[in-house]
């Protein structure tokens, strides 16, 4: 029995001894990657039981308080068309709506734009947007939707 007690003891003094150089050291982001991620949802289009449309977006307000301080709700959103010839959301004939109203604002962001750098998700395939909507005053629960006139749609839920 003592034997084991001295072997765990130097075992937990060799280990709490050594250098922090550890697997978490990897994994270290800033404050507002952090954040993005945490405000960050997605959802697949499914076609014939196969991912058609990859479809994922950040709720800006939520991670800037120089954005939550203006008057939109602002997203980065992220869309890859997985049998598509282009990636584009016009070209494809898709819009967003916030709780049923269109966007006021929509412009491309390039993979390299270094404002949105941490908060993109490495995606090489799609594009990405930034995608502003007038304020919801009073309303709590925001429905981003990515829909089409051929009723093809997806809906992603974020609190306010």
């Amino acid at each position: 029995m003592y034997k084991i007690l001295t072997l765990l003891f130097i075992s937990l003094l060799f280990i709490s001894c050594s250098s922090k150089n550890n697997a978490f050291k990897y994994f270290e982001k800033d404050d507002i990657e952090t954040k993005g991620i945490h405000y960050t949802k997605k959802i697949d289009i499914l076609k014939d039981k196969e991912i058609d449309i990859i479809f994922w977006a950040t709720y800006l307000n939520k991670i800037d308080k120089n954005i939550s301080d203006s008057k939109e709700e602002i997203f980065l959103i992220s869309v890859y068309f997985a049998n598509a010839d282009s990636q584009s959301i016009k070209e494809n004939g898709y819009k967003f709506l916030l709780n049923s109203k269109e966007a006021v604002l929509f412009e491309k962001v390039e993979e390299d734009d270094e404002k949105f750098k941490s908060l993109m998700l490495k995606n090489h395939w799609g594009n990405y947007y930034l995608v502003k909507f007038d304020s919801l005053e009073d309303i709590n629960n925001l429905r981003l939707e990515l829909t089409n006139q051929k009723s093809s749609r997806a809906i992603l839920d974020f609190e306010k």
